[in-house]
């Protein structure tokens, strides 16, 4: 569940909470709530759609391409990634 959230403003904004806020890691489920709290009502359908893209690999995948563990792999939005690297860093584990 994401606490804290904005109220989304879109159907595409709804969707995305609602596959954010059932990750199979926790810390993936923390990060994904720091990102909404404060971006949630400046996405776009498309940017939408893109993070929910995103959210289809594995969440020890998406962590490990976010802390720069191993490189992403072409075909997976870096401009994506690139949006959430800050919010996995403000409080890694937490």
């Amino acid at each position: 569940m994401l606490p804290r959230l904005p109220l989304p403003t879109t159907p595409a904004q709804r969707q995305l909470i609602y596959h954010a806020g059932r990750r199979s890691m926790a810390e993936m489920e923390r990060l994904m709530a720091r990102f909404l709290e404060t971006e949630l009502t400046t996405l776009n359908d498309g940017e939408c759609a893109s993070l929910e893209a995103l959210l289809r690999h594995p969440d020890v995948d998406l962590l490990d391409w976010l802390a720069g563990v191993v490189p992403v792999p072409s075909g997976v939005d870096g401009e994506v990634l690139a949006r959430l690297r800050p919010h996995a860093r403000e409080h890694p584990g937490g």
